[in-house]
């Protein structure tokens, strides 16, 4: 369906290039956020399979023993934050009765409850200028922004977390081993 709003002729290109060029910047990022998560994910899994199937064999050695106990433990904190990296925020928590009480009509989790002609009709009524388009791309930006920040700030915690796993280990190891 098609806006029938007028759009204004003086339009300034520049202003809706630095903005898609925004949108698009944080939309990378938090394809990135997704990627290293999923990467630190994969390789947890990974040392997971390898240190379990050795703790099966290490009855008798106790000082790898712990030590590898100790790892797994530790190691399960940033796999859970991992997790909540790539778990979606629910948005959905109060469902709107009216459509112009949404947070954001740009996010497909605030306007699906909508039926396609009240969301048509909705875009058009605020697509009147360039104006209301610029000033629905810049709070679609804020929001994708404070959706970033939550989850570089759950990777920065699950990347130095896996790294104090590795030094608590590898400390607990060398304590164990000194002391027998």
């Amino acid at each position: 369906m098609k806006c029938m709003s007028p759009i204004s002729s003086g339009a300034n290109n520049d202003v809706i290039q630095t903005l898609r060029t925004a949108h698009q910047n944080q939309t990378q990022l938090n394809l990135m956020a997704d990627q290293k998560a999923n990467i630190l994910i994969g390789t947890l899994a990974l040392i997971f399979t390898v240190v379990l199937t050795k703790l099966l064999t290490l009855a008798d050695n106790h000082a790898l023993l712990i030590t590898l106990i100790v790892f797994v433990m530790m190691q399960l904190v940033p796999l859970v934050l991992t997790v909540m990296v790539l778990i979606p925020k629910n948005i959905n928590d109060k469902s709107t009765a009216d459509i112009n009480d949404i947070q954001n009509p740009l996010f497909f989790g605030f306007f699906t409850q909508y039926t396609q002609q009240q969301y048509s009709d909705y875009i058009c009524g605020l697509l009147v200028d360039n104006e209301s388009a610029r000033q629905l791309i810049i709070n679609d930006i804020y929001q994708i922004g404070v959706i970033l920040r939550r989850k570089y700030r759950l990777l920065r915690l699950a990347y130095l977390s896996a790294l104090l796993g590795f030094l608590v280990s590898a400390v607990v190891g060398l304590m164990i081993t000194i002391s027998t």
